[in-house]
């Protein structure tokens, strides 16, 4: 079973402080946009693997998104969060851009890792 605390990001406190600056945000927003992008990412890569499309989750899984398929899956899954962002909290579409930029491969990578440590197990 995978603990899904396990999938938020660990940022520290400059970094967070950082966004949150850039961003105008309270810190609740942030926590939950943090929230928001883990569960619109997790909810994407499962989608995607219930459609078939293996290769392109373990591409972009792999840090390969360079690939044409994994270009286009990158690109689609930031489009969701973006999305998901602008509707859930009632950002702007420059603020929600930017956040998903900076937490989409965070929790990508952290997906990544929690995967590769449950197939060595």
């Amino acid at each position: 079973m995978i603990h899904m605390r396990n999938f938020f990001p660990s940022i520290s406190p400059l970094k967070l402080q950082q966004l949150q600056r850039c961003s105008n945000l309270r810190q609740e927003q942030l926590v939950e946009a943090i929230s928001i992008t883990k569960d619109s990412v997790l909810g994407f890569l499962k989608r995607q693997l219930e459609k078939g499309n293996w290769k392109e989750v373990q591409d972009v899984l792999k840090g390969k998104p360079m690939t044409k398929a994994g270009k286009f899956f990158y690109n689609e899954l930031r489009g969701k969060v973006v999305s998901t962002l602008m509707m859930r909290l009632g950002l702007r579409r420059i603020v929600a851009v930017g956040i998903a930029l900076v937490l989409v491969p965070l929790i990508l990578a952290m997906v990544a890792g929690e995967a590769v440590r449950m197939v060595k197990k």
